[in-house]
């Protein structure tokens, strides 16, 4: 080292500066990357510990079926389908309305359902969830009547038509960006900036506009709020959540929820699975999202960077729990099926993850408590 240095001209100092530097540097590599880079028994644990911890917090864990339920609906997320779900267990939920009651957590919690024992709440994955904000902008009675007479992208198809739907979507989406307050417009319908978490955060009545600028809305706070619900479904996953939910109602639940688990959620038979879904339109539904053009994707991870930050911890705390009602701690079947996780798993991996090595992760170490 020293007559390197010396050959270039280089002094001693220089050269104690150099391994000082690469020495801090390979203790901050080790010490970021965690003990689990070079000890493989150290990530197994990690993963059992985690296992431990949603076991330990689900057995035993049931709510009062005979309690007052209050279910934030969040604009499109499968809201009116889940109260629907409660009022026919039957529960009592707060709102009793499917739709028009999509107020913000804290307004919920803090007035409208004030008095309610547990609070539940749906989420969705940002890229569906915002595709749907806009097709019942553009096709639902609902939307067309408050976009009447705005500049809302509209091809006017009354008829289904896949290419003028993406066309009116990126146009729709294009007119949000860049975020900032001279984007806060949103045609009377919703503002898809960040909407989910905007429910979670803002103190308005509902957040179908952006409020004080919020676009970005704090993650801390955001993630704080998911964490104070006592049920967090995935609309992405209706069945599965109904399944988790009716377990959860224990050893008290009603007559139609007991039913439901024992003829439903297993995957070997499923004869009575009834497949609940409120819509608010016929058109614009797609199947699938990933085929869309590159740009309009890239126009919703923009707009939706802390939805998908939050989504992604609601994701993996969902799939956990269903590996836990799957384990012989509780049902000791399959709920989550070969068939969904095939449905879901391309479409979810704009999120930098495999729900099915998520899943097949959680059951594994569930299967050696």
């Amino acid at each position: 080292m020293a007559r390197w240095a010396t050959s270039l001209g280089v002094g001693r100092t220089f050269c104690v500066s150099l391994l000082l530097f690469v020495l801090f540097v390979s203790l901050a590599l080790h010490f970021s990357l965690g003990p689990g880079s070079v000890s493989p028994e150290w990530i197994a644990r990690r993963k059992l510990d985690a296992a431990l911890k949603v076991s330990s917090a689900m057995n035993g864990s049931y709510f009062n079926p005979s309690a007052n339920f209050s279910f934030v609906h969040i604009s499109k997320g499968a809201g009116s389908t889940f109260i629907r779900l409660l009022k026919s267990a039957p529960l009592d939920v707060c709102p009793r309305s499917e739709a028009g009651r999509e107020h913000s957590a804290w307004y919920q919690h803090q007035v409208a359902c004030k008095d309610a024992n547990y609070h539940m709440v749906s989420l969705r994955s940002p890229r569906h969830h915002v595709w749907s904000l806009f097709t019942q902008c553009k096709y639902g009675p609902w939307g067309k009547r408050v976009t009447n007479g705005t500049n809302f992208p509209n091809s006017g198809n009354e008829v289904e038509c896949e290419e003028c739907d993406e066309t009116d979507f990126d146009r729709w989406l294009e007119s949000f960006l860049p975020m900032g307050p001279d984007k806060e417009r949103y045609y009377n319908c919703y503002h898809p900036a960040n909407y989910q978490s905007r429910a979670l955060t803002s103190h308005h009545v509902n957040p179908h506009g952006v409020d004080n600028h919020q676009h970005r809305p704090n993650l801390t706070l955001a993630e704080e709020t998911y964490r104070d619900f006592d049920f967090v479904a995935s609309a992405d996953f209706v069945h599965e959540s109904r399944c988790l939910l009716y377990y959860r109602l224990g050893p008290d639940a009603p007559a139609n929820t007991v039913s439901y688990l024992n003829t439903a959620c297993n995957c070997n038979n499923q004869s009575g699975v009834d497949d609940v879904h409120v819509s608010h339109h016929a058109l614009g539904h797609r199947a699938t999202l990933r085929d869309l053009p590159p740009r309009t994707l890239s126009k919703i991870e923009n707009l939706t960077q802390i939805d998908t930050e939050i989504y992604i911890t609601a994701l993996k705390d969902f799939i956990a729990r269903i590996a836990w009602l799957e384990s012989k701690s509780a049902l000791g079947r399959r709920v989550l099926c070969d068939s969904i996780l095939e449905k879901w798993e391309p479409e979810l991996a704009y999120l930098n993850l495999s729900v099915t090595e998520l899943y097949n992760g959680v059951r594994k170490e569930l299967q050696r408590l």
